[in-house]
């Protein structure tokens, strides 16, 4: 601040009475002052100095010197004085002071307040001074015109008003002022709207005369024309023809000014000049109000151009009838406004406005559209865009434009907006500015509109430094001297006003020490330099003194003239002037020098990573943070600033990292592309789909996809790649020779000093180099490292030559039969070979290493031209395509993609390698669909169908891209009461401010989400929590839980959770999933990015986008997470979520229940076999006080609540008393169990941790010890993110807590739900992850087989179903499957029936072939082998089978009579049940029989006794062989030797099956075969024997119609009669009809009695005819086993006891499972011993009780979609 800046402040430029004036502007000065931190040193100079002048002081200058305009200069000590035009000498009483001021220079005079050469003084006339040029009207009449001339004689002549005028005084001028004006418009499409007031539509492209003066001969008017030149717009993306506006041109008094939509600033006589400008004196003058540019002139003429497409132009009312053009003639008449330039009229607006088009050399250009080429728009968009949220804003009555309506008609602009919007698809901003143009009219026409912006409906954005006023002054706060050259409208405008602190200076708001020079009517920036006409006079800007005047002339070999709207001295050669750039050449086009650069550089970062610089520097770097790969650095000299960061991660291997993470930032823009994020990117925190155009910035930045490749290409020559997986790829131009730093180098083209840190310093490694460009901006909640640091794999020299071999990454550099030897004079291969070597090895083999070595070196070489195809196929490279994809290895890099599939780009680059999207498909966000499906393109954004998003920053107007209409619709929404509007992930929606938990544990007890705690043991379905409210804005959904037993009817755990949402649902189930109810998937899983499932420490995650969160543990415990805006609106054992804790027992029916049982069975909402809502027995008892006691003590829960024990910090937060209760409560139950402890300490480890609670280490040896899986280990706290093999989209940041689990050891990553080698993963394809080896079929029939092979590619073929399979969901697997199946029994004598039915009975003594594979259908059949050894029985005469072995899978699984609960295994005697194979064979003890069942759809049953079945899937249907008959549905060839002769002989049937045995008679009976006497056998076949089979009343009756009863019947007459009547014979055989009806589903009576084949069980077990011995058994309490549906009868535990394989036991005396087998207790104290652990057999059935669920395959989930063609 200074004292030349407080007197410039009040406008005095010449010599002043400082006296007066001080005491005059004082209090105005401190005003002006302060605001700034010297106000009052200014104030103060300002009183010294009028002191001090009038005191006669002399002073010295104190500051630098004041702005002087032109001809004048400063002076400390001026007169106050001074000499002018009017008098030479100082008036009289002038005091005899000097001032500090401008003066005159040598040789000039004041004219007015210009200094003007002594000849130009102007003229005196009635005591008044005029200057030269000056008109005036004397004697106030307007009846004499006087004109001061340039030889200062004044000049007079008669001079009348002429029509529409009217003598008088207006703004201080007398003259004669028009009467009225016209106002004509052009906006939008364009939409004309002619003086007159007729409105029509043009669609030229070419320029075209709005409007300009005609006939002004014997006028006094002044000439004009303005014209426009139009353009197609590029909204219209459907080849219709519509034009906007995109120059405006003002031709008056001798000047041509232009405006254009894309310059800021204007054009005067084809020279760029800043706003403002004034000309002519005044006469003319262009500026800025609010959006609009406006050139006024003195006469009252005034056109307004907003830069976008709304023109106005204004006409005195003096000139009516004396303008033509489109505007029409201005004469009241609008029926004669067609009038073309020849004068006659035209009815064709395309005639019309052709007739005024300005003919311009060489441009090509059209006039109008005609037929199909003219936009239409279809009644149900125009009903869309009609709406008060559209366009009919404008015309609603109590809406913001009411006011206007009256003054303009708002009729017109509605049909505008609407044939605007329907052209645009839809466009918000075209919305915008057609309601903007009816704002602007209406202010125009004297109505200012308040308030019709909103936050969310067309919100004004303005410009740095400025805010949005609905009545913008930016005079208020402007540039010292803005105001001398235009004066500031008196009225407001809605707009732009700058912030406090900041000063307008005609086109932005600056800082003070930013505003520029304003002087001969001309705006200068500070420091800028021009050239007046001839380049005799160079001006430059000085802030502090004003424009400074040198004489100039051009040098040698230059020329004055005007070249890209500058003028200045050019050489004759343009590209002496160009001053290219180190790198760059220069090239004439047209007559203008371009630089173009002379090379790209390239610098790439893949796999491990390798990183390649601009300079070719080859290094590797495994750090895992965000680094700078490259920024522009120091002088840039008008280069475009940008830079690009990456951030690193690890998968599976700490050693090595890649590439997750790109981020570019250019124009203002963060681009963010992240791994695996397939077909969207983020922009400045907001994700988008492909394609996006950025084009709102400095510059224009586009972003799609080629091949699978994201790809930022900028206009200045910046292209970013990235694969979202592995390799980025950076192109600059040579204009960036030394001018970048990072990773990339500084692309100097010496590649050896590459290593220097940002402040420029050479480093001496490369680890080094790399932390140095670590970014400030590191992610916190996951450290990171710069590099391996423990556990760091090595390579020794074998495995390295190993993998140099020719047949892996040595083929690169093959001498012979080298596919890439072409390219090799090219590029240098052995770097690549080297990453490869290193990336093998320290992956341990990884092949996909290989693969991106080798897909690294080929994409290069297609850079350099050189395309190597069939590389992949010669090394087992597949590319893994997407479905409706397919590979080609030379495809077009500009694929059709949505939303504009028929726009084609022509192919011009190398061919890219690619999954390129089937025929009739595009690429749409990533993914191929259907190419008429594609969504909706909304302001250089892609919408897939029906997405939704919100349109603006709060949450105001929600949008949906309509697939029916095809465009993006919008209505008014806004968040509720219960949620905030905010940006997660990448996109802004209405965010809960709060959430809420329910979680069911244990028991289980239930905390509701208001916090009220009930017990409920109910084994049935039940609602969990469900939406019961419909309410806008809420996804329904539904999650049930069934519940099961598990040792003890006292309680009950969760068996089942089940999610219902976005009309799929999902099951997560304890069991093994082979189930009916849905498809299996592994996880992660993904579905149309609406639902993730993923596993989170030992629980499945659930996580929805409409905030829903459930987790599943596999166990017993299970949570819902609800956002505050289901608050009230949610029911079911959850309770309401209403904040009331009191009301969370309301049954379904409203009331409340009395306690948790009532509550729990008004939810039941579906039933299952047995179930039960009420605990009924003995056993419900409750824990008495010593039991309490006993178990709350620190050996048991008390670790709970010890308030110094490993949970202290989370008691404060998590209240440990309810959690103590609960443990204490199960450990009652189960006496104490470890495992029941375990699990409930667990479940407050749980919530500790869910509160990001860090807890202490409180597993021992001794106590809760986790055993983990193979390839993992225990940690207490691990990511809740774990990395997994799958490459399925992630959310931005991990939303899980830490949590205690198994984590994959280093090497490893998880594989669904095993840890596997990284070179063993699988695939990820359709949003879902398939195992390597995994068979699927991804379409909803079985057209193509897909299998998930090597390098995580999936590879289809075209498939259909074979004979005697047909497509269908089958235990969860969707695929060909068969369509039925045969069964072949065995039983008692034994009696057969062949799989085609025929019977036939054998009594052979030694092992036979029952069933057996002889024709495996070329390998498409999974082969097996059944056989069955017989032996006598009784008194001889018959024999029975003593003994059943499956062969399959490589195991031989060997059944024995009598020896229930095990089997051998491949010599190995093994306790049941039993999982073989990856749970492919699975062996199960089913009441009495033990069941061997396969995936494939073969079953064995033999109940230990006699009775044996065989079943097998119609796929073998003729494919079989042995004692049950080749199964082609024709009984009468069952008798087929080996050798493929038949036989019509039993014995010489079954003989020809025998297995070798040596010694032992095989044949049958021969003629000794026994018969029954027609008495015995009348009397075996009444009720009370075999007769009891098929009576007709009889317990068996409901299976009649199932299975017929005669041949057992039969068979069992004949066995009783021939062992002379034996009971238990007789009871076998009806046992077998038993296990027959059983094995087909069928609930059969009871049929065991005291009297009647009474049962025999174990102590502490009793008979039930539908026995569970499936749950009940110490296996299925350990970990959860797969219990089929089928129920058989036989011995069940009773309550409190379970099956150990031997006896029925206390659960303290189960024993413990072992890689899927369950040991007894004494085989467990062995096992311990064997593995020197030092556990009890107790501790260990803990491990596997609370840690299963990582061992075994159970996080495979039933997948169901519900979609009707499903069902």
């Amino acid at each position: 601040m200074s004292i030349i800046y407080c007197s410039s402040v009040y406008k005095k430029k010449y010599s002043i009475n400082l006296f007066i004036v001080s005491l005059l502007f004082l209090f105005p000065s401190i005003l002006q002052c302060v605001s700034s931190f010297s106000w009052f040193l200014c104030c103060f100079v300002i009183i010294a100095f009028a002191i001090c002048t009038h005191s006669h002081c002399l002073l010295h200058p104190l500051y630098a010197a004041a702005k002087c305009s032109v001809n004048s200069h400063y002076e400390v000590c001026a007169t106050s004085c001074p000499a002018s035009c009017q008098s030479l000498t100082p008036p009289q009483g002038c005091p005899d002071t000097c001032e500090e001021g401008c003066s005159c220079d040598e040789g000039y005079i004041l004219s007015g307040d210009r200094c003007v050469p002594f000849s130009q003084c102007g003229c005196e006339y009635n005591d008044r001074y005029y200057s030269i040029g000056q008109v005036f009207y004397p004697n106030g009449q307007c009846q004499e015109e006087c004109k001061c001339t340039q030889d200062g004689e004044v000049e007079c002549k008669k001079f009348n008003c002429g029509p529409n005028e009217k003598c008088k005084v207006e703004n201080g001028i007398q003259k004669c002022h028009p009467i009225g004006k016209g106002v004509c418009q052009a906006s939008g499409d364009p939409h004309y709207r002619s003086f007159d007031g007729r409105t029509f539509d043009f669609q030229g492209t070419c320029t075209y005369t709005l409007s300009k003066s005609c006939g002004l001969e014997g006028t006094h008017l002044v000439a004009f024309a303005v014209q426009v030149e139009n353009v197609r717009w590029n909204q219209m993306m459907n080849n219709k023809v519509v034009s906007v506006t995109k120059l405006v041109a003002v031709e008056v008094y001798g000047l041509t000014l232009i405006m254009r939509n894309t310059m800021d600033g204007v054009l005067v006589n084809g020279v760029f000049n800043r706003l403002p400008v004034n000309r002519k004196d005044g006469a003319v003058q262009v500026y800025k109000e609010g959006r609009h540019y406006v050139i006024a002139t003195d006469f009252g003429l005034l056109v307004t151009y907003d830069l976008v497409y709304q023109v106005t132009v204004t006409v005195p009312g003096n000139y009516r009838g004396k303008v033509c053009g489109l505007c029409g003639n201005f004469n009241g008449d609008k029926k004669d406004d067609f009038q073309m330039a020849n004068r006659q009229l035209s009815n064709n607006v395309n005639v019309f406005g052709k007739s005024w088009k300005v003919t311009i050399p060489n441009v090509v250009c059209e006039n109008g559209c005609e037929g199909n080429n003219c936009p239409l728009c279809d009644p149900t968009r125009k009903a869309v865009f009609s709406k008060s949220t559209y366009c009919g804003i404008a015309t609603a009555t109590n809406g913001p434009f009411a006011a206007c309506h009256s003054k303009l008609d708002p009729q017109p602009y509605f049909v505008d907006c609407v044939f605007d919007l329907c052209a645009s698809e839809g466009d918000g901003k075209v919305l915008c500015n057609s309601i903007a143009a009816y704002a602007f009219n209406c202010h125009m026409a004297g109505v200012d509109v308040k308030n019709w912006r909103t936050p969310s409906f067309c919100p004004m954005k303005c410009p740095a430094n400025s805010h949005y006023e609905v009545c913008a002054d930016p005079c208020s706060a402007s540039c010292a001297g803005l105001t001398e050259i235009v004066q500031c409208s008196t009225s407001c405008i809605e707009g732009c006003e700058c912030d406090a602190g900041f000063l307008f200076n005609g086109q932005a708001c600056v800082q003070e020490t930013e505003c520029g020079c304003y002087d001969n009517g001309s705006t200068y920036k500070p420091g800028e330099v021009v050239y007046e006409e001839d380049c005799n006079t160079k001006c430059t800007c000085n802030p502090e003194t004003g424009l400074v005047y040198e004489k100039h002339s051009c040098p040698k070999s230059t020329k004055c003239m005007v070249k890209k709207e500058i003028r200045a001295c050019y050489n004759t050669d343009p590209c002496k002037d160009a001053k290219c750039r180190v790198k760059e050449k220069c090239r004439v086009v047209k007559g203008d020098a371009i630089c173009v650069p002379e090379y790209t550089g390239v610098c790439w970062a893949w796999g491990d990573p390798h990183y390649h610089t601009f300079d070719g520097y080859n290094f590797n770097f495994q750090g895992t943070c965000k680094y700078v790969i490259s920024k522009t650095c120091g002088n840039l000299d008008g280069l475009v600033p940008f830079s690009v960061t990456e951030r690193n991660d690890n998968r599976g291997n700490t050693a090595v990292s890649y590439v997750r993470e790109v981020d570019v930032s250019v124009y203002g823009y963060t681009i963010t592309i992240r791994k695996n994020q397939v077909g969207q990117v983020t922009v400045n925190g907001e994700l988008l789909n492909l394609p996006v155009r950025l084009d709102e910035g400095e510059g224009e930045v586009s972003v799609f996809q080629r091949g699978h490749t994201a790809v930022v290409d900028t206009h200045f020559g910046l292209v970013v790649s990235y694969d979202w997986n592995w390799k980025l790829v950076i192109k600059l131009p040579s204009s960036y020779y030394s001018s970048v730093c990072g990773l990339c180098g500084n692309f100097n083209g010496i590649n050896r000093d590459e290593l220097q840190n940002p402040s420029g310093k050479a480093v001496s490694s490369v680890m080094e180099w790399g932390k140095s460009w670590q970014t400030p901006e590191q992610d916190k909640d996951h450290p990171c490292w710069d590099t391996c640091k423990k556990n760091c794999p090595t390579c020794d020299d074998k495995q390295k030559k190993l993998y140099k071999t020719e047949a892996l990454c040595g083929g690169l550099v093959a001498k012979a039969n080298n596919v890439f030897k072409k390219c090799h004079e090219k590029l240098d291969p052995q770097a690549f070979m080297n990453n490869c070597v290193d990336d093998m090895c320290l992956n341990k083999g990884d092949k996909k290493m290989l693969c991106q070595a080798f897909a690294s070196y080929s994409q290069q070489c297609r850079e350099e031209g050189i395309v190597i195809k069939s590389w992949r196929k010669m090394f087992g490279c597949p590319m893994s395509c997407q479905r409706h994809s397919h590979y080609e290895d030379c495809a077009c890099p500009y694929q059709p993609s949505c939303p504009f599939p028929e726009q084609k780009k022509t192919c011009n680059d190398a061919c890219v390698e690619a999954c390129v999207c089937d025929k009739g498909y595009t690429l749409s966000a990533g993914v191929c669909v259907p190419a008429k499906t594609c969504g909706c393109s909304y302001q250089g954004r892609y919408y897939k169908p029906g997405q939704h998003f919100w349109a603006d920053e709060v949450c105001g107007r929600l949008c949906v891209c309509d697939a029916t209409l095809g465009m993006v619709t919008c209505r008014e929404a806004s968040c509720s009461a219960k949620e905030t509007c905010a940006v997660v992930d990448g996109e802004r929606a209405c965010r809960p401010i709060s959430h809420a938990t329910c979680t069911s544990s244990g028991d289980p007890h239930y905390r509701s989400f208001d916090g009220r705690k009930y017990d409920f043991q109910g084994t049935c379905v039940y609602q969990l929590a469900g939406l019961c409210s419909q309410q806008p804005g809420l996804e329904p959904f539904n999650v049930t839980v069934q519940n099961d037993h598990r040792g003890s009817k006292a309680v009950s755990y969760t068996k089942t959770v089940t999610i219902s949402i976005y009309g799929i649902t999902l099951t997560i189930s304890r069991e093994y999933p082979y189930k009916l109810n849905g498809q299996l998937a592994s996880l992660p899983l993904d579905y149309n990015n609406e639902l993730d499932v993923f596993h989170s420490g030992t629980a499945a995650v659930v996580e929805t986008v409409a905030g829903i969160t459930v987790t599943f543990d596999w166990r017993s415990t299970v949570s819902i997470t609800l956002p505050s805006n289901y608050q009230g609106a949610v029911c079911g054992l959850c309770g309401n979520y209403n904040g009331n804790a009191q009301d969370d027992l309301t049954m379904r029916n409203g009331q409340t229940a009395t306690n948790g049982a009532k509550l729990g069975e008004s939810w039941q909402v579906a039933h299952v076999p047995g179930c039960s809502s009420v605990c009924q027995g003995a056993w419900c008892q409750a824990c008495s006080d010593s039991h309490r006691k006993e178990y709350q003590a620190q050996k048991y829960c008390g670790i709970i609540a010890d308030k110094a024990g490993p949970f202290r910090d989370c008691h404060s937060r998590v209240d440990p008393a309810p959690y103590l209760e609960d443990c204490v409560y199960d450990a009652c139950h189960y006496h104490g169990h470890s495992g029941s402890v375990c699990d409930a300490v667990g479940v407050y480890v749980s919530a500790c941790q869910s509160q990001g609670i860090t807890i202490g280490s409180w597993r021992t040896d001794t106590f809760c010890p986790m055993v983990c899986p193979a390839n993992s280990h225990y940690t207490l706290c691990a990511t809740g993110c774990p990395a997994t093999c799958a490459s399925l989209p992630t959310h931005a940041t991990c939303r899980r807590t830490c949590t205690e689990t198994c984590e994959c050891d280093e090497g490893y990553l998880l594989s669904g739900d095993t840890c596997v080698l990284v070179r063993d993963c699988g695939c990820s394809y359709d949003g879902h992850y398939y195992r390597k080896g995994d068979v699927f079929y991804p379409e909803s029939e079985c057209v193509a087989q897909c299998i998930c092979g090597e390098n995580g590619a999936v590879s289809c073929q075209n498939t259909k179903c074979r004979k005697g399979e047909t497509c269908k969901l089958l235990n969860g697997v969707k695929g060909c499957h068969p369509e039925g199946q045969g069964k072949c029994v065995a039983s008692g004598d034994p009696h057969y029936t062949s799989f085609d039915g025929r019977r036939f009975d054998f009594q052979g003594t030694c092992v036979y072939v029952l069933a057996k594979v002889c024709d495996d259908d070329k390998g498409q059949l999974t082969p097996f082998n059944v056989t069955q050894g017989n032996e006598k029985y009784g008194n001889g005469k018959v024999a029975v089978t003593k003994s059943v072995a499956v062969t399959v899978y490589g195991y031989v699984i060997y059944i024995q009579q009598k020896m229930p609960w095990k089997v051998v295994v491949d010599d190995e005697l093994l306790n049941l049940p039993l999982s073989l194979n990856n749970g492919l064979l699975r062996v199960t003890q089913e009441g009495r029989n033990i069941i061997v069942r396969t995936d494939f759809g073969l079953t064995v049953l033999y109940d230990t006794v006699y009775y044996v079945e065989v079943i097998v899937p119609s796929t073998y249907q003729g494919k079989m062989c042995g004692l049950c008959g080749n199964y082609n549905e024709n009984g009468g060839d069952d008798f087929m030797l080996p050798g493929g002769r038949r036989t019509n002989s039993v014995d010489e049937f079954g003989k020809a099956w025998v297995v070798d045995l040596p010694g032992n008679v095989c044949g049958g009976c021969g003629g000794q075969c026994p018969g029954c006497e027609q008495a015995k056998a009348t009397l075996y076949r009444k009720a009370d024997s075999c007769g009891i089979i098929s009576a007709p009343n009889g317990p068996f009756k409901v299976c009649h119609s199932k299975i017929d009863p005669a041949a057992y019947v039969s068979d069992c007459v004949f066995d009783v009669c021939a062992l002379g009547g034996n009971t238990n014979t007789m009871c076998n055989s009806v046992q077998a009809y038993a296990v027959a009806c059983q094995s087909e589903g069928v609930n059969i009576q009871p049929w065991r009695s005291s009297s009647f084949c009474p049962a025999s069980c174990l102590p502490h077990s009793h008979y039930e005819v539908c026995a569970d011995t499936c749950g009940g058994t110490c296996a299925s309490f350990i970990f959860p086993l797969t219990c089929f549906e089928s129920c058989f009868e036989g011995c069940q535990c009773d309550d409190g006891f379970v099956f150990d394989g031997v006896q029925c036991v206390l659960l303290d005396n189960c024993g413990c499972v072992h890689n899927g087998k369950y040991l007894m207790v004494k085989d467990c104290t062995l096992f311990s011993e064997l593995s020197q652990l030092t556990v009890n057999h107790e501790t260990m059935c803990a491990i596997f009780f609370s840690f299963h669920s990582i061992n075994t395959s159970i996080d495979m989930l039933n997948y169901r979609f519900t979609h009707l063609e499903d069902e």
